[in-house]
């Protein structure tokens, strides 16, 4: 069974969203397992952050690498950098540059001016969300200049939303209006970097914030979250050529936050931000079996963040043990 809550009505015909039929400039799909490599890693409060690779042919997890920075983070790559975000407000943004082992903090805003953010990686560079003065803010760092900037507003401010790069664009999906939740938003909107401009594509089927969104081949997919503050299960699919969103099987463990990736030609999602049982758990769905099925869990509990990363890539990550 899925959530039954549903907020932020969808549009009417009124004010359908403009939607232009270009899925994407950039049609290259997520790639698999013959040409690049799954981690997962694990942040957890007073501890080292361990790097553990997928060892698809047992099924296994192995710990590849561990930076010594202690806290609670969310992870992104972006270029040869892992950044790791204060899981609250984004006060501490720690980089560690997988060709030098440097670590530094990136500290560049005045205390308070994120709360519930969220943050994606595209074109090669960071974007964060969720300014407490205007959540509609967007910043950006750019790691060749390690200098920060601002984007286009996003139409719709939010907090606890999710966002991804995907086929060309920046898409940002569901979230709350404000914190605590019960305000869940359907509402979706895309950044095009030709244009500079944000456009709303179709709404979520189901309302909903602390989600996990994943570029998988031609489709995203939005997974889990909560609404009304319970953990939902409910799982959709975005196909981007006819802008819409389809409901599919619901995973078998609601999850908030989940670290979700596409490999192998399938969705992985694992356990959400709290270290309790459920958090080792990894569920696949094979989408031509319409399916979800556990796989090997994760060797111990704590939060993770999953990425896709190439062979080379992580050679070097472990070059430096």
């Amino acid at each position: 069974m899925g959530s039954a809550c549903s907020r932020d009505p969808p549009a009417t015909a009124k004010d359908e969203p403009q939607f232009s039929g270009n899925v994407g400039y950039d049609t290259v799909d997520t790639p698999n397992s013959n040409n690049s490599c799954l981690l997962a890693v694990k942040f957890v409060s007073g501890e080292k952050i361990r790097v553990f690779k997928y060892v698809s042919d047992k099924d296994d997890w192995s710990i590849c690498h561990e930076i010594p920075v202690g806290g609670i983070f969310r992870t992104l790559i972006v270029q040869q950098y892992m950044l790791f975000i204060d899981w609250v407000d984004a006060r501490r943004i720690c980089c560690y540059d997988t060709t030098t082992r440097a670590i530094r903090t990136l500290d560049p805003f005045k205390e308070d001016v994120f709360r519930y953010y969220f943050a994606a990686e595209f074109q090669n560079k960071l974007y964060l969300f969720a300014d407490v003065e205007d959540k509609r803010k967007v910043h950006v760092w750019d790691p060749a200049k390690d200098r920060w900037s601002e984007a286009p507003k996003l139409n719709v401010g939010r907090v606890h939303a999710a966002a991804v790069s995907h086929r060309g664009y920046l898409y940002v999906a569901g979230g709350s209006k404000s914190f605590p939740h019960n305000t869940e938003l359907r509402s979706v909107e895309r950044y095009d970097p030709r244009g500079r401009s944000w456009k709303r594509c179709a709404d979520l089927v189901q309302a909903r914030c602390a989600a996990g969104l994943v570029s998988a081949g031609a489709f995203l997919y939005i997974v889990g979250g909560e609404c009304s503050e319970i953990p939902t299960n409910m799982v959709e699919r975005y196909d981007a050529q006819l802008n819409k969103w389809t409901q599919l099987m619901c995973m078998e463990i609601p999850k908030h936050y989940p670290a979700c990736a596409y490999y192998n030609n399938c969705l992985l999602a694992c356990g959400g931000p709290a270290i309790d049982q459920d958090c080792k758990i990894v569920e696949e769905f094979n989408e031509a079996e319409n399916k979800w099925r556990r796989r090997n869990s994760m060797p111990t509990q704590g939060p993770y963040s999953y990425m896709i990363v190439t062979p080379a890539w992580l050679r070097q990550l472990e070059s430096l043990n």
